[in-house]
């Protein structure tokens, strides 16, 4: 009986220096973040051109990541801005293999409040959406537009290939839940 909990409690111990040293220790991380939407991403070559407009505060988020390395090896940046009401743009110098979220969220919409976006590829529209609030929010629902690319490079090729690898979605009245990524900051 001494023997096995002898053995449980070195069981317990090795499990608890091995998590520690995980937590301390994280490792390389390939993930990055910034609270400001670039202007080149990596080393750059394609243009991705993004127009918005709101009538209330927002949040515009982009997300980037590779896809021409293997999994784990893979590098991921997920940016986003606060904005005032009003029109914005950005023009982003992206390399190939790259793709991502390209999203737009009213802070605090009313009914009456819109957002529009366009979206280009090296000069070429892709994707163009405008939605507007009809009725309040409900708790724990957001108004906001997304679109996904596989390859911001190629996203005006994508939609005219049998529609694979880009996704568009003009959504007003979701539950937060439903569209939660990795990339929200909590607020």
């Amino acid at each position: 009986m001494k023997r096995l909990a002898i053995r449980v409690g070195l069981a317990v111990l090795g499990m608890a220096i091995t998590l520690t040293w995980w937590t301390i220790h994280r490792g390389d991380s390939h993930t990055q973040s910034s609270s400001r939407i670039p202007d080149k991403v990596w080393s750059g070559g394609h243009t991705l051109e993004i127009e918005v407009e709101s009538t209330s505060a927002a949040t515009m988020r982009v997300s980037f990541s590779q896809h021409d390395k293997p999994a784990g090896e893979q590098q991921t940046l997920e940016t986003y801005e606060k904005i005032a009401a009003g029109a914005r743009s950005w023009t982003i110098d992206v390399p190939a293999h790259v793709g991502g979220y390209i999203e737009i969220e009213a802070q605090k919409p009313n009914p009456g409040d819109r957002l529009a976006m366009k979206v280009k590829s090296n000069g070429k529209l892709v994707d163009q959406q405008t939605e507007k609030l009809d009725q309040p929010l409900q708790s724990g629902y957001a108004f906001f537009l997304q679109v996904h690319y596989d390859d911001y490079s190629n996203a005006g090729s994508e939609n005219e290939e049998s529609g694979a690898g880009s996704s568009s979605m003009s959504l007003t009245l979701v539950p937060r839940s439903a569209y939660l990524s990795k990339l929200r900051p909590t607020s």
